[in-house]
């Protein structure tokens, strides 16, 4: 196991960035509480869980579930996991397994979620939390009448970068966030069902479009008007790309999502008197680029918009990611709290709330909606 906080990233915050965050708490994943975590589902998203838990934290994957049992098997000899069950009740009821990270396919979260809340133990529930948010309240309702921990995972938001942003936007030093842009393009190789199949939950916003509203959602909160467009993917009822604006009283948040080519995933913050730049794959560790200007703005006019701005660059870049979130629920679940501040039910609601009116505009519709 290695800290996810290197001297070449977190240690070295330079002081013009430190200065105006001085409220980030910038904690070492290695420093959180150990949990033995079993993992409902043996796909890709499940396989990088494992690795960078063991990897960069000081909990254990103690269980793998899937399906399938010889699938579960062979993903659990392959990456030392001690156990392997063909049902997702027998790995949910392992007395050996503290916490629980469901992993499985968008429109099982619900039903699994709320099994496994029948069992007591803390849950992660990967990205999108259910397929809207009227799943998503039942769910969180569940949990809090039974007194259990649960969160969406929604890794992004633990990122060393991210906390920076939110402690500049809570300091004001840079003024009032004013403008907020987040872009996140792919394209989809292979026609995989739970990318192209509405009863899968498909389609660009739920797949990577729900980072691009969550992390504008993160510093802008909830919007009073959301207005969204976006193309359907030839064959099949499900957004290829979708544009989304979001308005509050003081802010405006644009996210943008496409599965049918290839650009820039960045993200740009954009305040009174600065700039805090995520110039590219913004959902990952990475670059934190801050302009601040010496005035109101800029003076001058120039292509870039930036002529008379003070640069400073700090490079986040830390192996792995997710490791964030997994000691967020450790510190959580030790602190005998239901949900993360960071991350809390009313977050997952109110994106998925944008989310469903974007689908709406765009005519995406699941089935049982």
């Amino acid at each position: 196991m290695t800290s996810s906080l290197s001297d070449a990233t977190l240690s070295n915050l330079p002081e013009s960035i430190a200065r105006i965050a001085a409220s980030a708490e910038l904690r070492d994943p290695m420093d959180a509480p150990a949990l033995r975590w079993g993992i409902l589902g043996a796909g890709l998203i499940a396989r990088r869980f494992t690795e960078e838990v063991t990897a960069h934290t000081r909990s254990t994957v103690a269980a793998i579930g899937a399906r399938d049992v010889k699938r579960a098997q062979a993903f659990a000899a392959e990456l030392d996991i001690p156990r392997a069950y063909g049902s997702y009740d027998e790995l949910i009821d392992d007395p050996e397994v503290d916490a629980l990270y469901i992993a499985t396919i968008n429109p099982t979260h619900h039903d699994l979620a709320l099994r496994a809340i029948e069992s007591g133990k803390p849950i992660l529930v990967e990205k999108p939390f259910t397929l809207n948010a009227v799943e998503a309240s039942a769910v969180f309702a569940a949990a809090e009448a039974k007194g259990v921990f649960i969160m969406e995972a929604m890794w992004t938001r633990f990122l060393p970068q991210f906390e920076v942003l939110r402690a500049i936007t809570r300091g004001g030093q840079l003024g009032k966030l004013v403008n907020a842009h987040a872009n996140f393009a792919g394209t989809m190789l292979e026609e995989i069902p739970r990318l192209v199949e509405p009863a899968q939950g498909g389609g660009a916003l739920l797949d990577i479009g729900v980072y691009s509203v969550s992390a504008i959602h993160d510093v802008i909160g909830k919007p009073e008007q959301v207005v969204a467009a976006g193309n359907l993917m030839k064959q099949h009822a499900v957004d290829a790309s979708a544009a989304i604006i979001m308005r509050t009283s003081e802010a405006l948040g644009t996210a943008r999502s496409n599965l049918d080519g290839r650009a820039p995933s960045g993200a740009e913050f954009i305040f009174e008197h600065g700039i805090v730049d995520f110039p590219t794959d913004f959902y990952a560790p990475g670059v934190l680029r801050l302009y601040e200007f010496d005035d109101d703005g800029p003076t001058e006019a120039s292509a870039d918009g930036v002529a008379d701005a003070t640069v400073t660059e700090w490079d986040a870049t830390v192996p792995g990611g997710f490791q964030f979130q997994v000691a967020e629920v450790a510190r959580c679940v030790a602190a005998g709290m239901q949900e993360s501040e960071v991350m809390p039910y009313r977050a997952t609601i109110e994106v998925l709330e944008i989310m469903d009116e974007a689908r709406a505009a765009i005519g995406v519709k699941f089935p049982g909606e």
